[in-house]
């Protein structure tokens, strides 16, 4: 062996994924409107978006919205674990720099411990397959610099920050809009999870990644009525594109999933008849 050691592969599963996102205040907002510092930041609100890919390829879909109020740190917390089980992929745009750093220390702060859940992603390496921060991922690892969600967003077409963005939030939670807050976060959750799928079908070169959960994730928003404030992801570029193409890539994997099953009894046939 040489004296280098191999970068571990960052080749994420895409069965069972959930993608996060957080909103925070901050009490003293720095004099110089620098970006205020870790420890400064309050979570207000999380959002988990849950995506699980069936046996039969369908795809299964929880969105899961939380507000931490005063009083209530540790519950949250707690919450905030239970959307992290062991075996899923962790999702999240700056994620690693910001939004499980913010989680990690504030749970501290709050004497709030065995999270096994939450330490599993916040203590994830940076080429673990544990969790995925696709700002890094987009930014090749520091090679160009890093982009913003929205802007990302904007280039796939995919609808975030229409109404509301990140320096709103310690307004409209001050002034007890919390319902526009905890939406916010959905948003941004919900887009980062469609900047996955796109990451997800480039990194595998495999559209099916992208087009088979997309239209399965349209159809759920349109039949659920608590979802109607998201449906406007149900109807841009890329989940038409996907309801477009999603009938083809389905049976074309079918098809494949046919002739790989085909294959192996035909290779236990021949192993059978060749220990007779």
């Amino acid at each position: 062996m040489g004296i280098w050691q191999q970068r571990p592969r960052d080749d994420h599963p895409t069965g069972l994924v959930v993608a996060f996102d957080i909103e925070t205040i901050v009490q003293n907002e720095p004099a110089d409107g620098s970006f205020p510092t870790i420890p400064q930041h309050q979570p207000v609100t999380a959002a988990f978006l849950r995506a699980t890919r069936a046996a039969d390829g369908t795809h299964d879909f929880r969105l899961d919205v939380l507000v931490c109020r005063p009083g209530e740190e540790e519950r949250f917390y707690r919450k905030v674990d239970s959307c992290l089980p062991a075996g899923v992929v962790g999702i999240g745009w700056n994620s690693r720099g910001f939004d499980l750093a913010v989680l990690r220390l504030q749970a501290m702060s709050h004497r709030t411990f065995g999270l096994d859940g939450l330490a599993r992603q916040a203590q994830a390496a940076r080429y673990d397959t544990t969790h995925c921060d696709l700002a890094d991922q987009f930014a090749s690892y520091g090679s160009s610099r890093t982009l913003s969600l929205a802007a990302v967003c904007e280039t796939l077409q995919i609808p975030v920050k229409t109404s509301v963005h990140g320096s709103d939030v310690g307004a409209l939670w001050r002034a007890g809009d919390v319902e526009a807050v905890m939406r916010y976060v959905a948003e941004d959750t919900i887009a980062t999870w469609m900047c996955w799928l796109h990451w997800a079908a480039w990194k595998n070169a495999d559209p099916a990644e992208m087009a088979l959960p997309l239209a399965d994730f349209a159809v759920w928003l349109q039949t659920m009525p608590a979802l109607e404030p998201f449906r406007g992801f149900a109807e841009c570029p890329p989940t038409r594109w996907a309801l477009a193409h999603a009938p083809g890539l389905r049976a074309a994997r079918a098809s494949a999933d046919a002739e790989r099953r085909l294959a192996h009894e035909r290779d236990e046939q021949a192993f059978a008849a060749n220990a007779r």
